[in-house]
């Protein structure tokens, strides 16, 4: 640590490692360091500026660093501090599943003033990830039930944990698949994904947070980047009931092959994200 660090204080402490994660290439240098300090003292991040003079103590200073160590090697906040935020809802995270984004609360947000969902409505969430669609919907809506699936164990053992934290008054079905194989279930409502979609031959252009962190499995999306979402399209059309929406995200290139959709769905919408790019689609089946 520097000379200005060793003097031990809350200001001390954030400035030295606001430098440290900027010298890094981070470019959300002061956030990380107002997090990750505000984890170890157990206080707000207000309660820093209210706290610049507080001495820490050595378990503390020992504590920070190891947590600024891991930041410097990339590894993303959410990771390490095993939550993050959507939708207002503090969710818990871990590398078996992509960290929440803003972009999907977009998708959520267009739901939840577009489209009735009552209490029967049946509704399928398609690699639920951390399961932050799919718990949006359950605290948002009367819905009672809902289905996830994700072909990963690791992610829908977090999606349920976070489904039994959060919403632990609501129910859910969980189906450890690829997008919908296998699943006898019929006539839903809704089918909503946040697929994998970055063109394999993109993934190695991703910053090291995401590439060498997150699971590649929910970043994949093929050579072109639609592998996923067509597979989806498909499969969606058979187990939803006629007028049945299916809702996903995709990357800003994306352009629907007509051909999938020319009979069997009509595009209802074409949803743009928080920098008015697009970003999701909804289709209804005819």
């Amino acid at each position: 640590m520097s000379q200005n660090t060793k003097k031990g204080t809350v200001l001390s402490a954030l400035m030295w490692a606001s430098e440290e994660f900027r010298s890094a290439g981070i470019e959300s240098y002061r956030l990380d360091a107002e997090l990750l300090l505000s984890e170890v003292l157990k206080i707000s991040r207000v309660g820093l500026y209210l706290n610049f003079d507080r001495p820490m103590n050595k378990d503390e200073k020992e504590r920070f660093l190891s947590l600024v160590r891991r930041r410097i090697k990339r590894e993303p906040v959410a990771y390490i501090l095993n939550r993050k935020e959507f939708m207002t809802v503090e969710l818990y995270v871990d590398n078996n599943v992509l960290i929440p984004r803003p972009e999907t609360e977009c998708l959520v947000e267009w739901i939840l003033k577009n489209v009735q969902i009552g209490s029967e409505s049946r509704v399928i969430d398609i690699g639920t990830g951390s399961g932050c669609i799919a718990i949006a919907l359950l605290k948002y809506t009367p819905i009672k039930h809902i289905y996830i699936t994700d072909v990963s164990e690791g992610a829908l053992a977090v999606a349920e944990r976070n489904i039994k934290t959060i919403v632990n008054d609501k129910q859910y079905t969980r189906y450890l698949t690829s997008l919908m194989d296998g699943i006898n279930e019929w006539e839903f409502d809704i089918v909503v994904s946040n697929p994998p979609y970055i063109k394999r031959g993109e993934l190695k252009e991703l910053m090291p947070d995401i590439i060498e962190y997150e699971p590649r499995l929910a970043l994949d999306g093929g050579e072109r980047g639609d592998e996923i979402i067509t597979k989806l399209i498909v499969e969606a059309h058979l187990h939803l009931k006629k007028e049945g929406l299916l809702i996903f995200e995709h990357g800003d290139d994306y352009n629907i092959d007509e051909g999938l959709i020319n009979g069997k769905y009509e595009l209802v919408h074409k949803g743009k994200d928080y920098s008015n790019r697009n970003r999701f689609l909804v289709l209804k089946k005819i």
